[in-house]
């Protein structure tokens, strides 16, 4: 898989949320991509693993759903990444409903 599609994007965030690196987590995000994780909530959970699901492209973004594997339980989340000037970015997170 190339290091320039929106599936890779999606894993390099979900790994670095795993690792514990914040850094690389933002530096994936749009600025409506960080507000939209901050509505969601910093938590204390600790995650243990990821699992990728149903990525589709929905015009020129790429949506999928993200579970979150961790102490607490699982959290799912449906993420939206865009094609930022080459590089793709999360720029909405949402709880799946």
């Amino acid at each position: 898989m190339s290091e320039n599609t929106p599936e890779a994007a999606a894993h390099i965030h979900a790994k670095a949320l795993v690792e514990g690196d914040i850094g690389t987590a933002f530096l994936g995000m749009t600025p409506e991509g960080l507000a939209s994780a901050m509505e969601i909530g910093n938590t204390t959970w600790n995650i243990l693993s990821y699992e990728l699901q149903n990525g589709a492209r929905d015009g020129d973004d790429f949506i999928v759903n993200i579970t979150f594997f961790t102490d607490f339980g699982r959290d799912d989340l449906r993420y939206r990444f865009r094609n930022v000037d080459g590089a793709w970015k999360v720029a909405h997170i949402e709880p799946k409903s």
